[in-house]
């Protein structure tokens, strides 16, 4: 099995240096599969698709929805349909994880919305890491064709070292962009006095200059917002000095999470919003989740959530080795 796995960019290069690509290659390779392009950017952009069509047997798209936001983005759109018509047509099989609805910026909306549709209806296998994501993708499918869910891959990190006091009673960390809604819920907590009793730390590389702004802007009691990349090595520290890790998440375009994935993986106490991922692990008692900001604090003064969950076996049924075999299987069906 040749796959071409698109787009592929350096993680070390990356702005937000999102792993699961490289995870995903790793995962691939183990199981026996070829990986045509390897750990090589896709140099000639879209057009590379075309160039290593005869080495290729499956096309493995992931968030090729944004497209349209690349540089010269309406010109890449159109050439990248084209190109997908053509693979289609030449009998090429092309796999797409869908991680969002249409895309996190409403920028280009409209270009989104017809390559969105185009892609559901043209490629041969469908995935996504939320239930909530196969509803959504329904509507533009046409009947008869189906869309597999399977849970966004984790870790095995499980280690929570309780020697740490929980210096923080609320952590928001990962990437900061304006679509988690972050400036809300600080918003929120400052009109209602809310960091007179809490401990609140944000830390996170802030990409939008607005929004770093506006963050920077804020100088309230208990409220430490760190604008910097955390690493690895930082997390089972930050997890182990936190009572509560929240997720913010309030744009319309969220389906699943990495930064959820990896805060779980730890067995951290995660609390987010009752959308996509996290609806679906709330629903496995993984998770707790809110639906308003109200119901988050009225949630995190119970002293007993989360204190007895179990996430060992959901562990060891979605790690990225069971992943890769779980996509293996889909493409022979």
């Amino acid at each position: 099995m040749n796959i071409y796995m698109f787009p592929y960019n350096n993680i070390e290069r990356s702005k937000n240096k999102n792993p699961y690509i490289n995870d995903l290659l790793d995962s691939l390779k183990a199981n026996n599969v070829n990986i045509i392009n390897g750990r090589k950017n896709n140099k000639y952009g879209i057009f590379d698709l075309l160039i290593k069509m005869t080495k290729t047997d499956i096309y493995y798209l992931n968030f090729i929805e944004n497209t349209p936001d690349r540089k010269f983005g309406f010109i890449q759109t159109i050439s990248l349909i084209i190109i997908l018509l053509i693979l289609k047509i030449s009998g090429k099989k092309i796999l797409w994880v869908i991680h969002n609805k249409i895309s996190h910026s409403k920028n280009k909306l409209l270009s989104k919305i017809i390559l969105f549709y185009i892609l559901t209806n043209i490629a041969d296998k469908l995935i996504t890491h939320s239930k909530e994501g196969i509803l959504f993708t329904k509507s533009f499918l046409k009947k008869g064709k189906d869309i597999k869910f399977i849970h966004h891959p984790i870790k095995n990190n499980l280690f929570i070292n309780n020697t740490y006091s929980k210096k923080n009673d609320i952590l928001i960390w990962g990437a900061i962009t304006p679509y988690k809604g972050i400036h809300s819920f600080i918003d929120y907590v400052i009109k209602n006095k809310l960091n007179d009793y809490y401990n609140i730390l944000i830390i996170g590389k802030i990409s939008d200059k607005e929004l770093k702004d506006k963050l920077e802007s804020i100088h309230e009691r208990n409220i430490i917002i760190k604008n910097q990349f955390i690493e690895n090595e930082d997390l089972e520290k930050l997890f182990s000095e936190t009572k509560f890790v929240l997720f913010t998440y309030s744009g319309f375009s969220t389906l699943s999470s990495g930064a959820l994935m990896d805060t779980l993986s730890y067995g951290a106490k995660v609390i987010g919003p009752n959308v996509g991922a996290f609806k679906d692990l709330k629903e496995e008692s993984l998770i707790e989740t809110y639906n308003s900001f109200d119901e988050l604090f009225k949630k995190i003064k119970d002293p007993e959530l989360l204190t007895n969950f179990n996430i060992d076996k959901f562990i060891n049924d979605n790690t990225w080795d069971n992943f890769a075999k779980k996509v293996i299987q889909i493409i022979k069906d």
